[in-house]
């Protein structure tokens, strides 16, 4: 897991030229191809990078999840769930690490 921008744009750099190599290589790919062919070639690879980008930027914020944001408490990890979560570009199945603060009982999945 990236722990400074650096590692973070490699990463997400090289999961961006495997996202384009994958649509190059699609049989689908062809001048004969419509608009709307073309847009969802092109959107399935969009897809699958957001989705890739968000878990990794997800990963560093959970690493800074140490206390909780209501009372300052130390937040116990609870280990991994996936949650289903609906963003401006669309919903993607994220897995988080999910706390619970033995102070005030609340539960989190950072990031909100």
């Amino acid at each position: 897991m990236p722990t400074n921008r650096d590692d973070l744009k490699a990463k997400l750099l090289a999961q961006a030229e495997a996202a384009i190599e994958q649509m190059l290589s699609d049989e689908r790919l062809s001048e004969a191809m419509t608009m709307s062919e073309i847009e969802a070639l092109v959107g399935a690879s969009e897809a699958d990078f957001r989705q890739r980008a968000l878990e990794e930027i997800i990963a560093i914020q959970q690493e800074n999840a140490k206390t909780c944001p209501l009372c300052g408490s130390s937040l116990r990890n609870k280990g991994k769930r996936k949650k289903r979560v609906v963003t401006l570009r669309g919903a993607s199945e994220i897995e988080r690490t999910y706390y619970h603060c033995e102070t005030c009982q609340q539960g989190y999945f950072p990031p909100r």
